[in-house]
């Protein structure tokens, strides 16, 4: 009985000092961290739209909270396109005209798609959208084409992790969400 009792000793203490160089192992070798900055919603009409015709950067006096991010995604709450024709049952439209694209690159890595604003205009302004999104090396989530690559999400590496962002809208006008064969936003749904 006594060789037992200290043969599971030995063997727990054993066990404790595996455990110990492993977690002294695992020390010396930090985890990565990747910083991310979500922003809210990006709303370019108005007062950001009129300093961007000045030539002025709408997000200057927040580019500093920026600017040492690993990852910056913002809510783009508006479509950017040059056509389409206002949603006639909604009371509140934002479109705004593509010049202001270089200035969400300049802070943002991606934009989120998936809201109550992107659809505004309807799918043809919305598609353009995407063009020029893509046009300006600015990745979009929650959006897409047709209803797959609403629903796909944005891969990125930083620091060595693989990170996929998916973004969806349960807001209402659901008519904005994509289809099949037609361009629109990730509704959430379960089964999707």
């Amino acid at each position: 009985m006594k060789f037992l009792s200290c043969s599971i000793i030995k063997l727990a203490v054993l066990r404790v000092s595996i455990l110990l160089c492993m977690n002294a192992a695992m020390a010396q070798t930090p985890e990565p961290v990747v910083s991310v900055v979500f922003a809210g919603d990006i709303m370019l009409e108005g007062g950001p739209d009129r300093a961007i015709r000045r030539g002025r950067d709408p997000f200057a006096g927040v580019a500093h909270l920026f600017k040492g991010a690993d990852i910056r995604l913002g809510n783009l709450e508006c479509v950017v396109a040059t056509v389409g024709s206002a949603e006639p049952e909604k009371p509140n439209v934002f479109r705004v005209h593509p010049r202001g694209l270089k200035y969400v690159q300049r802070h943002f890595d991606a934009v989120g798609l998936a809201n109550n604003h992107s659809g505004d205009y309807g799918r043809e302004a919305f598609a353009e959208m995407l063009h020029l999104l893509a046009a300006q090396r600015l990745a979009y989530v929650g959006g897409g084409k047709n209803l797959r690559e609403a629903h796909e999400p944005w891969i990125i590496e930083r620091q060595g992790l693989r990170i996929a962002i998916l973004s969806y809208s349960e807001f209402m006008p659901r008519s904005y969400e994509a289809d099949s064969d037609a361009a629109g936003i990730a509704w959430s749904e379960d089964a999707q």
